[in-house]
């Protein structure tokens, strides 16, 4: 008997270890003779970089950086050097968590405190960076950490712009520095929590702007911008991804500035990435059982969140899939149907009105339980295996 725990982080109670490790007690404490493999997930949003730390062996380095909204705040390089590779997390310097101590227009806020990062992580010349996108209370389409690399932009007076959606209508001229010959050298990677472009359907920038703060009047302001922005910023910088290539939609269309300065950059979800370094492949060869997780499942879930990269790669095995939601956004039978859950659990709503360390101990608490119930869907599948 074999199960695979592949959720993801089940954000202000669990981290996506914790998650994990909570079920598998739960499993272990009802039958100590199911094999239990840990894959814990992340799709680009908060804790992907532990996450990827954890699966390469990244050592964190601490960096004081500008956050959002100018203050100082410290974020990591995880760095491994015999790999050079260095991972970033955009939601440590754009997250939520750096907007509670004070509040401000949503258009303010600025991704200079990632460029600054980013800057800091050539110091370290790797051959690549993986830049984990996700989780942001931003919405400034990479114009801020473009500016670090030496973006300019005027208005008609020959002033210099803040870099601000709200100012793109004044933009009058655009232009770029030349980067030094190791930056266009080195491999940028955007590992993305979604594959939502920037402007499209079903999914694109503007279902995550009210999450960011934006007031529903001022999300046609801000795709106008938007396309102001990307005019300008596509007529000097032609490899610019397009408002309608997947992935330009996460992080508030960061990976636009990003995609104007580095020629030699990419995007992709991170959730796949995470599947790949983590061999959830390969770990659900005898499985009878996969389980994959996260706080909220809702529309977004689909657009290449971690549950649903779970949920394909147990199709392509055969593979029978539950899942462990916090809530449940949306209509559940469809949702729980695209996905090809078999076996759901939510955790109820009752806990989620308590806060802080009490919201935690009566999450674990709740999720060992599950442990226990899924146990039980193993024992029976096996079973039932037994007999054919």
């Amino acid at each position: 008997m074999r199960v695979v725990l592949a959720l993801d982080k089940f954000k202000g109670t669990l981290t996506s270890q914790q998650a994990n490790e909570c079920l598998a007690e739960g499993i272990r404490q009802r039958n100590p003779k199911i094999e239990v493999a840990l894959r814990p997930m992340a799709d680009g949003g908060d804790g992907t970089s532990a996450i990827l730390a954890s699966y390469l062996g990244l050592e964190p380095m601490r960096i004081e950086v500008p956050d959002l909204f100018g203050k100082p705040t410290e974020a990591h390089i995880y760095w491994n050097n015999s790999r050079r590779v260095a991972v970033i997390e955009t939601a440590e310097v754009l997250g939520a968590s750096r907007t509670i101590a004070y509040k401000s227009d949503s258009l303010k806020a600025t991704t200079v405190g990632l460029g600054l990062l980013i800057k800091k992580a050539f110091d370290l010349r790797p051959q690549e960076i993986w830049i984990a996108v996700g989780g942001t209370m931003t919405a400034d389409a990479g114009w801020g950490l473009a500016q670090v690399f030496g973006l300019k932009a005027q208005d008609s007076s020959g002033a210099d712009l803040s870099p601000s959606l709200a100012h793109a209508q004044r933009i009058s001229v655009l232009t770029r520095a030349a980067l030094p010959e190791f930056m266009l050298k080195t491999k940028i990677v955007a590992l993305c929590d979604v594959k939502a472009p920037a402007l499209g359907e079903p999914i694109s920038l503007a279902d995550f702007l009210p999450q960011k703060g934006f007031a529903a009047d001022q999300i046609p302001v801000v795709q106008s911008a938007l396309k102001e922005f990307w005019t300008h910023l596509h007529k000097s910088n032609p490899f610019v991804p397009s408002l309608e290539s997947p992935f330009t939609g996460a992080g508030g269309g960061l990976c636009l500035g990003l995609g104007a300065i580095f020629p030699n950059f990419s995007m992709e979800l991170g959730a796949s990435r995470i599947a790949r370094v983590s061999a959830l492949a390969q770990s659900f060869h005898g499985a009878d059982l996969a389980v994959c997780g996260e706080g909220c499942l809702d529309k977004q879930t689909l657009a290449g969140k971690a549950p649903s990269i779970v949920a394909q790669i147990a199709r392509e095995h055969g593979v029978r899939l539950a899942g462990v939601f916090g809530r449940i956004s949306g209509d559940q039978n469809q949702l729980l149907k695209e996905l090809g859950i078999n076996d759901s659990f939510v955790i109820t709503g009752t806990q989620l009105m308590h806060s802080g360390a009490e919201l935690t101990r009566l999450s674990k608490t709740r999720f060992h339980e599950i442990g226990v119930e899924i146990a039980h869907i193993v024992e029976a599948i096996a079973k039932k295996h037994s007999r054919h």
